[in-house]
């Protein structure tokens, strides 16, 4: 599950790669983008959330749906059976670079 990831090894520097995202509440929510992870021919992105003191190291999994023009938009993935296919590619394809429990 989604939530089996601990750490990244290395020391990339994390403002690499943040992403901001605004939650249906209207408040923005920093991630960590990890990894990009093809599953049926669509494009998912890998985020670690960054502000949440109460996660224990889980991801969250969204659909990048391109919008043209250099823009694009990102999908809650809601679908578990969905979300495990993708994190089982995810932990098959970088299992070198991150900490799986």
């Amino acid at each position: 599950m989604a939530d089996e990831i601990l750490e990244q090894n290395g020391s990339e520097d994390m403002d690499d790669d943040l992403i901001v995202l605004e939650d249906e509440n209207g408040e923005c929510i920093r991630f960590q983008f990890l990894e990009m992870v093809n599953v049926d021919e669509k494009p998912y992105a890998v985020l670690m959330p960054l502000d949440d003191e109460d996660d224990e190291g889980g991801v969250v999994i969204v659909e990048i749906v391109d919008l043209g023009k250099d823009s694009e938009h990102y999908d809650a993935v809601t679908d578990e059976v969905l979300l495990d296919r993708i994190f089982d590619k995810f932990r098959e394809e970088y299992s070198e670079q991150y900490d799986f429990e």
